[in-house]
């Protein structure tokens, strides 16, 4: 039985069952050493799952069937349509929480109530969990005019407020790729965007990950721009200014598309 009252709700989508999905899972479960529980359910979403896919039975999790695979913004969205929490953390099948992240996010969003959204800095690991590097975002309680030129959340890391969640609609579905950046960007026009500087979040580096498969000239890098262009104004930038950086980005994301740059933490 799941607490009908739970604070933070944790969404975790999937396509299918393995070792990945049940260390994501147990990573924000509580412990026997936990005086103070945060997580008080695991949402997991089955995406199109195969029907025999089971996720491991615990008082907390809670399992969302999809029949038909409908990609990662819809299933996150049928996950938080369910969830009963205040706060809604996300991590992805083939991530990990480090002990105390979802503590020390709740702390932030309880005591500034104009953050929509705090993420943390991120251990890289491999396949097989041996440490591959870092992911470290610019950090602190007021980081939105970062966003205007690059994505500076780490999916798997964040904890938003679900009052601001709703305010914007939740995640485009109709970005299939680079839906979380997209996100940042409108939850930055209703609050303030945080990062902490630990790491508190594990990101899986592994050849067949979702994020790899970018391009910057699809419907979703369209969407992204039209965001980028809406924060801007938002935040009182000239659009001159804005579309430079554009422009920059636009380029970025073509290089690393054709395999001329790397993603950072690969360097």
């Amino acid at each position: 039985m799941v607490n009908a009252s739970a604070k933070v709700s944790v969404i975790i989508p999937t396509i299918g069952v393995d070792e990945w999905l049940v260390a994501a899972v147990e990573s924000v479960l509580p412990t026997a050493a936990d005086d103070a529980v945060d997580v008080l359910e695991v949402v997991v979403v089955l995406d199109g799952a195969p029907a025999d896919a089971t996720v491991p039975t615990h008082p907390l999790v809670r399992v969302v069937r999809l029949r038909e695979r409908v990609g990662s913004a819809a299933a996150i969205n049928a996950g938080v349509r369910i969830a009963s929490g205040t706060y809604i953390a996300r991590v992805d099948a083939d991530d990990l929480a480090v002990a105390g992240r979802i503590r020390s996010q709740v702390a932030v969003l309880d005591r500034r109530a104009d953050i929509a959204v705090v993420g943390t800095a991120a251990t890289v690991i491999g396949p097989d969990g041996a440490e591959l590097g870092a992911v470290d975002h610019p950090a602190g309680e007021d980081i939105g005019a970062e966003l205007l030129r690059r994505n500076v959340l780490v999916h798997s890391s964040v904890l938003m407020r679900r009052s601001a969640l709703e305010a914007v609609g939740g995640y485009d579905t109709r970005c299939v790729r680079m839906q979380d950046y997209d996100l940042w960007l409108r939850l930055a026009t209703v609050g303030k965007v945080a990062n902490l500087p630990e790491r508190l979040t594990c990101y899986r580096a592994h050849p067949t990950q979702h994020s790899r498969n970018t391009n910057p000239f699809s419907p979703s890098a369209a969407r992204i721009r039209a965001s980028r262009r809406a924060l801007a104004r938002h935040l009182g930038v000239h659009p001159v200014v804005q579309l430079v950086r554009d422009a920059v980005w636009t380029a970025s994301q073509a290089a690393r598309h054709w395999g001329l740059r790397r993603p950072g933490h690969l360097r």
